[in-house]
């Protein structure tokens, strides 16, 4: 190290040494720092598209087994009721889906009104 003689007249070798060695790491972590992001954002975005291929492969099993299992619950409801199979399997199916849209309506209808609400008093809030 004999191009930092002079350096050594004002500060201790061993000083020096340390905060070399910390800006070098600094600087290391700046410039490097870069590439892992874009690594890490490439890696993250590769993971997300395996488990969204692979739910995407498992959603008709689930689809299927849920629809099983409202079958099984609704032919179980209709065993209580003192009408024919068909038809106490047919109310409770149409009871269901009725219940299903009435949900997803309300659902849709409470976002837009929210949505309203805020637009019609933007003008009378402050900064």
């Amino acid at each position: 190290m004999a191009a930092f003689d002079e350096i050594y007249d004002y500060v201790e070798k061993d000083t020096f040494k340390r905060y070399f060695r910390l800006a070098i790491f600094i600087f290391a972590y700046l410039i490097f720092r870069k590439y892992y992001a874009q690594w890490a954002g490439k890696r993250q975005t590769e993971h997300q598209l395996q488990l969204d291929e692979q739910e995407k492969l498992e959603r008709p099993q689930r689809e299927a087994e849920a629809q099983a299992e409202l079958e099984s619950n609704l032919n179980k409801e209709a065993n209580e009721f003192g009408w024919g199979k068909k038809t106490r399997k047919n109310v409770k199916l149409t009871q269901t889906v009725l219940e299903q849209i009435a949900s997803e309506t309300r659902q849709r209808h409470q976002t837009s009104y929210d949505a309203q609400e805020d637009a019609d008093i933007e003008d009378l809030l402050e900064d």
